[in-house]
């Protein structure tokens, strides 16, 4: 673009240049500008030196650039191509390397370095089969990015290597009000004004607008100074139940009487919610709402799914089974808006979308397996022509309305859990760890502690999602010999943070995370190493390529992970350049010989 070209398009764009006034004497052409000025950047970015890899000199340009993507609200031209199109059987498996947008320059690099682009030659980001994938690293774990990052990133892979983000691991918790509940006083001659409150809130949804009554449940919980026995609380029940069937307010099949309990913590909280169960199947209530208070354990992450907030896994089991023994429904106080919440995640979603990304992960916790059903469903259908990836914290597991999936029995919830997003449309997910500040890794190796699933296990998960019709991604705490087994494994893809990353120094925004005593970030020796190990377990697994070449690989990677565990940087540099010699050969073989018929 000369400077003449450069010069007309920013009098047309002079509106965005001045601070205060903004005033527009032509909008459509502002937007005319904005819209070229985004075009041009990405042709001189595409058409740079190398394709795209070496690094572009700053120039008038990128001004023109980041005030059109800021008017704008993102990049207006959309592509059908995202993530969800990449075909890893052909490419090996994806990379997603995680970074707010300052390594963004390093990431691309390393991208187009490795022995697949050079082997193909061309720059096609479904090709290249890299992503930066945008986030912070706080000392919480992962946070959404904003204006500022997503500009970086646009700027440094817009066209080049695909993009991705984490919009939060948490949706934006919202709730309805809490349900109607009448205390009942101690004294038995005050039952009266219990009855008469409960059918004033079922007169309140019986005479709707249109005349049909909406569901309604009242519920009725002893004052907390009552010392009945558990007969005489019996027996109040059974007498506010008869008084409201009496009083004729209430519709039988549209409303009913249930009740409610304040418990404590552990082992006791358990006691009086089982108390409770009992006590409303003796009266005849059909429902019970246990009020709690957020345990420690739950309080760390913020909240935990229903009635787990309040009560340990084990003692939410004993509660659920014993609920469903007695034909009981237990359910916590605070029910989940769950379509309000799935609007909120569309919200940074499509913000996302707009920005030009592949794909964006959408964490569902702390949802109940039920209410991840509806807003896993509308999200999906809402981004049926982009990549929108629901997210399953192995660490956490999965609470249903009767099972608590969590811990030894997390992978149940991740079976169910992979039906049923596949069931509302989800064709690609993110298999994760959500507590970061534990360590924990999603492969486990041998005796160790912090991993979470064997090897063999995250074949069968891997191929029950390819069966299901899912592409799944796979994070937490993946190290360096770990991408060449996932690699082998011939997975869609993967997100690393710790292996492509060196410690920094805190700096920028960052210093405000009291937390943080050192910044992640990845480097391009990081990320090359990755994405050469990763290569390399996939090709070492591909019938395309000859047996010798297959077997050179496998010890020109064992060679190169035993170098790095044993920081001898010259070893290692010895192996990373045979393994990658070996590689762009074995990638050669493989593009020419692949078809559909031939790809495992």
């Amino acid at each position: 673009m000369g400077d003449a070209d450069l010069d007309g398009l920013a009098r047309r764009m002079e509106p965005l240049a001045r601070a205060g006034d903004t005033a527009v004497a032509d909008a459509a052409d502002l937007e005319a500008a904005c819209r070229e000025a985004l075009r041009r950047f990405k042709g001189r970015a595409v058409a740079g030196p190398a394709g795209g890899q070496g690094v572009e000199p700053r120039s008038a340009l990128d001004g023109l650039a980041f005030r059109a993507l800021r008017y704008l609200g993102g990049d207006p031209d959309r592509t059908a191509a995202t993530l969800r199109g990449y075909d890893h059987r052909r490419y090996g498996p994806f990379l997603g390397v995680s970074d707010e947008g300052s390594a963004a320059g390093d990431i691309r690099r390393a991208a187009y370095a490795s022995p697949k682009a050079r082997a193909i030659g061309r720059t096609a980001p479904l090709e290249v089969g890299t992503a930066l994938d945008l986030e912070r690293l706080g000392g919480v774990g992962e946070v959404a990015v904003g204006p500022n990052e997503y500009w970086e990133a646009w700027r440094e892979c817009a066209g080049r290597i695909l993009m991705t983000t984490n919009v939060g691991t948490r949706v934006n918790l919202r709730t309805y009000l809490p349900p109607p509940c009448v205390e009942i006083p101690p004294g038995p001659g005050r039952l009266g004004e219990v009855v008469r409150e409960a059918n004033r809130w079922f007169q309140r949804f019986r005479d709707t607008p249109d005349g049909r009554p909406r569901p309604c449940t009242v519920f009725v919980e002893f004052a907390r100074a009552t010392r009945w026995t558990g007969a005489q609380r019996r027996s109040a029940l059974d007498r506010i139940r008869k008084g409201v069937r009496r009083a004729g307010v209430a519709v039988p099949e549209r409303h009913r009487l249930g009740l409610c309990v304040r418990v404590g913590w552990g082992g006791g909280g358990r006691d009086a919610a089982l108390r409770a169960i009992d006590l409303a199947k003796a009266a005849g209530l059909p429902e019970v709402m246990v009020d709690g208070v957020t345990r420690k354990r739950a309080d760390q992450l913020v909240s935990r799914p229903g009635l787990l907030d309040a009560l340990p896994p084990d003692c939410v089991q004993a509660v659920l089974r014993h609920a469903a023994a007695q034909g009981i429904l237990v359910r916590p106080r605070n029910q989940v808006d769950a379509d309000t919440v799935a609007r909120g995640a569309w919200g940074v979603l499509n913000t996302a979308r707009g920005m030009g990304l592949d794909l964006g992960k959408y964490g569902l916790f702390p949802l109940s397996f039920e209410d991840q059903q509806t807003v896993a469903a509308e999200v999906s259908a809402w981004f049926r022509t982009w990549a929108a990836a629901p997210v399953f914290f192995v660490d956490q597991g999965l609470l249903t309305a009767t099972d608590v999936l969590v811990d030894g029995r997390a992978v149940e919830g991740l079976d169910a859990w992979l039906r049923m997003v596949a069931g509302k449309g989800v064709r690609v997910v993110l298999i994760d760890t959500l507590d970061k500040s534990r360590g924990l890794r999603i492969l486990k190796e041998g005796g160790d502690p912090q991993g979470l699933l064997p090897e063999d296990e995250v074949r069968r998960l891997d191929g029950l999602a390819a069966d299901l019709g899912i592409r799944a991604l796979w994070a937490g705490g993946i190290t360096l010999p770990q991408a060449y087994r996932f690699g082998r494994m011939g997975v869609f893809g993967v997100y690393v943070t710790t292996a492509a990353a060196t410690t920094v120094r805190v700096r920028g925004r960052y210093r405000r995370d009291p937390s943080l005593a050192g910044v992640k970030e990845p480097t391009f020796e990081g990320v090359y190493r990755t994405k050469l190990l990763l290569e390399a377990g996939f090709l070492a697994t591909r019938d395309t390529v000859e047996p010798p070449l297959r077997g050179r690989i496998e010890v020109a990677a064992e060679d190169l992970t035993a170098a790095i565990a044993a920081s001898d940087r010259s070893e290692a540099g010895a192996a990373e350049s045979r393994l990658a010699v070996l590689a762009e050969q074995a990638w050669r073989r493989h593009l020419a010989a692949w078809s559909p018929v031939t790809s495992r």
